[in-house]
């Protein structure tokens, strides 16, 4: 796989804390790693308040910027753009997300899908009648909605756009929200483009999964780590309402749909937790190299992916467009 760098995450690793804990306020902090998935400097805390995990230091905003409109998806995909198996993998993934929105989604209502990649979703929405449309700050990807998928998605950064209070009916964030600079306020600011009662569904990877082996837990792309706790505790803070919270099975991503109350409320709410900070901590510690290693889950992931792996080529060996693409599979689906 593509690496890539943030070069300010690399720098001397103070034990102070940075920045303050996003959820509860506070800079008690338990380092709880120094290296990213690539084995390259990266200094993670988890908060002693409240349980929330992130990145301390961090790349600036200027270095950040760069990361997600130029290398992000060549780091994670190997492309600048989607390759057939993306598109492939990308519409069968976008269709389990449709059927997922049928309760909180009508034909004709407006979804906005904050870092909506190629457009995958923000197409498959529109299939089924929904007014979608999407934001992605990635050049390549941005590019090939536009031009592949023909969909309404804007290059561009989230801080860099605004829409008129209540425009939305649903707007989703699938493994966007641990990327940001500021979760809670970037939560706040998409609440207020909803509706009143609308809907925010956020999904992020879940700190306490035990999905990928210890030293593949922490990387330079992810700013914060949450559990459903967490999670829930910044959608909270940031005056929305949990409406549903479950766990993903297989990887255990933590899925959350958020509405907008008619009225804010002036309750006051403590989102300091020790006991989630106890929880966060004994996962972490007890989830080592040998227990993960010695887990029969580990090789039967890897099968079943290579197993993927091989569907996806020769459903796309002979692939024609990326719009071709999705809709064959789309038919496929019925």
């Amino acid at each position: 796989m593509a690496t890539t760098t943030l070069p300010a995450s690399t720098a001397a690793q103070p034990e102070a804390c940075a920045i303050p804990c996003n959820l509860c306020g506070g800079t008690d902090v338990e380092q709880v790693g120094n290296r990213d998935r690539d084995g390259k400097a990266l200094r993670t805390v988890l908060c002693r308040g409240c349980g929330l995990v992130w990145t301390d230091p961090r790349p600036n905003t200027e270095e950040t910027r760069h990361f997600y409109a130029e290398e992000y998806r060549v780091a994670y995909k190997a492309s600048y753009t989607p390759k057939p198996k993306h598109a492939f993998r990308e519409t069968l993934r976008a269709l389990e997300r449709v059927q997922d929105m049928g309760p909180i989604v009508k034909p004709g209502e407006k979804l906005l899908d904050v870092g909506c990649g190629g457009g995958f979703f923000v197409y498959a929405m529109r299939r089924a009648g929904v007014n979608a449309q999407g934001i992605e700050p990635n050049h390549g990807f941005a590019g090939y909605a536009q031009s592949e998928l023909q969909v309404p998605v804007q290059n561009a950064f989230l801080q860099d756009v605004d829409f008129p209070a209540g425009t939305f009916d649903v707007i989703t964030l699938n493994h966007v929200l641990e990327h940001v600079e500021d979760p809670t306020a970037t939560l706040a600011r998409l609440g207020s483009w909803l509706k009143p009662n609308g809907y925010l569904v956020v999904e992020v990877p879940n700190v306490e999964s035990r999905h990928h082996s210890p030293g593949n837990r922490f990387h330079i792309g992810h700013l914060y780590n949450f559990n459903p706790r967490t999670l829930a505790g910044v959608g909270r803070k940031a005056g929305l309402d949990v409406f549903e919270s479950r766990v993903i099975a297989g990887p255990r991503h933590c899925h959350t749909i958020f509405q907008k109350p008619e009225k804010a409320s002036n309750a006051s709410i403590n989102f300091r937790s020790v006991h989630n900070y106890q929880r966060v901590r004994g996962i972490l510690h007890s989830h080592t190299s040998l227990s993960h290693f010695i887990s029969p889950s580990v090789y039967l992931r890897v099968v079943r992916k290579q197993l993927k792996y091989l569907g996806e080529w020769q459903q796309t060996r002979t692939a024609g467009t990326g719009r071709e693409i999705v809709e064959s599979v789309m038919r496929k689906a019925g």
